[in-house]
C-alpha cells in the first residue's frame, strides 16, 4: 500500500510528527498543530492510529538502566526455519528485543540487549546452538552509540536494570505500562498499581529527569513503502570523523519531502565488531530504499574500501519497527563534538 492509498493529510502528517515527538501531547495542542478544533483531531488521531497501525511506546536510555550489553545479529541461513518455529524460539526471550525476518544478503535480523557479557555470551551460544539444524551463519556486531533513531523493547528488559540504577518496583511496573501505551493516563496508571495519581506524575517526571525515558514516541507497522536494513564495514582513517562523519549527518537530515510520512533514515547506529555501522533506510520502493540508504552510504566510503551487507525486512516476528517522524535536525545526536 502506497501513501497516497493510505489517504494520508498533510494534517495526519503534521499530528504524525507531533505524536513522534511526544506520544503525550494533549489533544489541544494536536488541534493547535493541526489546525483544527480539539472533535476533529481527536478523530484525525484514532483514523490516523488505524490507518497507519501505530503503536504507542517509549524510547529508553538503556545505558541509564545498565543494560550495556546491546548487540544487532544478522542471520543467514543455509536451510531457512519456518516462521512458527523462529516465533516459538524468540516470544519467550527476554533479551531478543526485535527480530526481524529479512530478505537479501542475510535472513534474520535481531537486537538484543542484556546486562552483562556473561549474559549475553550464553544468550548467544544458546541461539547458535538452537538453530544448528539450519546451519546459520551469525554475524553480531555490538550496538555502540545510536545517532539518530530507537529500537524499541518488549516489557522484560526490566528484569534486568541492574540494582545500583535503584529503579524500584513501583517505576518498573510504570515504565512496563508506558512502554506498552506511553499515552496511556496517569489515572489509569494509579487505577492498575494503586498509587495515588500524584506519585505516579512524580515518579514519571523522574524518570524523564534522570534519562531514564529518553522521549514518549511511536512506532509506526503500516509504512506504505519499503524498509532495508544494512550493515558496512569500512576503512576507519583521519577523514573519517572530519569528513564521512558530517557528510552523513547532512544526508540524514534531509528530507525528500518538506514534511514526509516516515524519516527516511529511521536509525543510524555505531557498532563495534562484525560491522562498523547500521542502519535502516525507508522508501516508497525497493530501488528507493536501496539508493537512500544502503548505495548512497557505499558510495560515501567509496574510498575506504567498504564492505556491506543489506536486506528488506519483510516481517517482525517479535517486537515493532522503529519508524516515525521526528524532526531529525533536533533529535540526531552527536558522539564528537
Amino acid at each position: 500500500m502506497s501513501e497516497a492509498e493510505l489517504n494520508l493529510t498533510n494534517r495526519d502528517k503534521l499530528i504524525l510528527r507531533e505524536l513522534s515527538t511526544n506520544s503525550r501531547v494533549s489533544l489541544t495542542r494536536l488541534a493547535k498543530t493541526a489546525g483544527c478544533s480539539v472533535a476533529t483531531a481527536n478523530k484525525l488521531l484514532n483514523n490516523l492510529v488505524k490507518k497507519l497501525d501505530i503503536r504507542f511506546t517509549l524510547e529508553i536510555e538503556l545505558d541509564k538502566l545498565g543494560l550495556g550489553e546491546r548487540h544487532i545479529i544478522y542471520v543467514k541461513f543455509e536451510n531457512k526455519p519456518d516462521e512458527a518455529f523462529l516465533y516459538n524460539l524468540f516470544k519467550d526471550d527476554p533479551f531478543a528485543q526485535d527480530v526481524y525476518i529479512t530478505e537479501g544478503k542475510f535472513d534474520l535480523l535481531i537486537f538484543v540487549a542484556a546486562e552483562t557479557s556473561r549474559n549475553y555470551i550464553k544468550w548467544e551460544t544458546d541461539l547458535a546452538a538452537n538453530l544448528s539444524d539450519y546451519f546459520p551463519d551469525l554475524r553480531p556486531s555490538e550496538f555502540v552509540f545510536d545517532l539518530l533513531g530507537y529500537m524499541p523493547l518488549n516489557n522484560a528488559f526490566v528484569n534486568y536494570i541492574k540494582e545500583e540504577v535503584k529503579v524500584d518496583r513501583k517505576d518498573r511496573l510504570i515504565l512496563q505500562l508506558l512502554n506498552e501505551n506511553s499515552r496511556i493516563s496517569y489515572r489509569e496508571i494509579s487505577k492498575q498499581l494503586g498509587i495515588s495519581e500524584d506519585t505516579i506524575r512524580y515518579r514519571v517526571f523522574k524518570l524523564v529527569k534522570r534519562g531514564i525515558i529518553r522521549r514518549f514516541t511511536v512506532a509506526v507497522q503500516k509504512t506504505g513503502g519499503v524498509v532495508g536494513a544494512y550493515f558496512a564495514r569500512y576503512r576507519f582513517d583521519k577523514h573519517t570523523i572530519s569528513d564521512i562523519f558530517p557528510e552523513q549527518r547532512r544526508h540524514s537530515m534531509t528530507e525528500n519531502e518538506a514534511l514526509p510520512l516516515i524519516n527516511r533514515t529511521p536509525i543510524i547506529v555505531l557498532l563495534s565488531g562484525s560491522y562498523r555501522f547500521f542502519g535502516m533506510s525507508f522508501g516508497k520502493t525497493k530501488e528507493e530504499s536501496f539508493s537512500g540508504g544502503i548505495k548512497w552510504h557505499l558510495n560515501l566510503l567509496k574510498n575506504n574500501q567498504p564492505h556491506e551487507a543489506h536486506a528488506i525486512i519483510t516481517k517482525p516476528i517479535k517486537g515493532l519497527l522503529p519508524l516515525r517522524n521526528v524532526d531529525a535536525k533536533q533529535y540526531y545526536r552527536l558522539i564528537w563534538t
